[in-house]
């Protein structure tokens, strides 16, 4: 090696050593790999996407040894449970009826609403329940000017009303849940919202959700209903707190159709 190159070699070292004492640890990281004096890190494994696709129960799956088409008729009772009309789950404005009236069961009802506001909720819920809420459904209650119905005409009405629903969406903490074509529900009968109650029947697309972990979760829900020159829209969201283990839970119509069975949408 000639004289020139020595110094060359010999300025080149002092050069970096005063560069690795400028630089902060993850820079002379950087540099001494790039340097070929320590050995490249392997990139680590992407963090993996967490499906929410197994929190979903599609409308063909039983819960707690009920039929989801059992639940519904449970769910309407629920709501018979409110005595007052104007103080009914879908129409609670902030998520204050949230704790009213619920089963021990393993199913905790949220509701929607009457389709002539958009509702934000917060609502508490114990750990290891699952959810059910409506997208948008029906129920019919009587004919036209208080004319009877069979309850297979009643069936059929909420089936025809059903059926125009052309648009759903679940977003559960943000990512989309679900598919709208598994999630339409109809009683299979007609029963009674309480006592003394007539019979009704109902149909439409709800959503069962296994329990959510313990923590803060948001639900939002919007569906479209068209029928002809008539359409609805159903927009509401829920802020949910899980409770963990152990933990406890917070204490606790559409006017008549025209030239249709008497239907209350929710």
């Amino acid at each position: 090696m000639s004289r020139m190159s020595g110094w060359r070699a010999a300025l080149a070292v002092p050069c970096v050593a005063a560069l690795l004492l400028g630089a902060g640890c993850k820079e002379v990281q950087d540099i001494r790999e790039e340097l070929g004096l320590a050995k490249q890190k392997e990139a680590p494994p992407p963090a993996p996407v967490v499906s929410l696709a197994d929190r979903w129960i599609p409308a063909d799956s039983a819960v707690g040894d009920l039929s989801q088409a059992q639940w519904t008729q449970r769910w309407w009772q629920w709501v018979g449970r409110f005595a007052d009309v104007n103080d009914v789950p879908y129409r609670d404005p902030d998520g204050r009826r949230c704790a009213l009236h619920q089963e021990d069961g393993p199913v905790w009802f949220l509701a929607g609403t009457d389709g002539n506001f958009d509702a934000v909720r917060n609502c508490r819920i114990p750990a290891d329940k699952h959810l059910f809420v409506p997208l948008i459904n029906w129920v019919v209650v009587r004919g036209l000017q208080e004319q009877p119905m069979t309850c297979e005409e009643k069936q059929a009405e909420a089936a025809r009303l059903a059926q125009n629903v052309n648009n759903g969406l679940v977003l559960l903490d943000g990512r989309p849940l679900g598919e709208l074509q598994r999630m339409r529900v109809a009683a299979g009968g007609c029963f009674a919202m309480g006592e003394d109650a007539p019979a009704v029947t109902t149909d439409g697309y709800w959503l069962m959700l296994k329990p959510l972990p313990p923590g803060k979760h948001q639900l939002a829900i919007n569906a479209a209903w068209r029928d002809g020159p008539r359409q609805l829209l159903q927009n509401f969201r829920y802020e949910l707190e899980v409770d963990g283990p152990g933990g406890a839970a917070a204490d606790d119509t559409l006017d008549e159709p025209a030239d249709e069975a008497a239907a209350t949408i929710q």
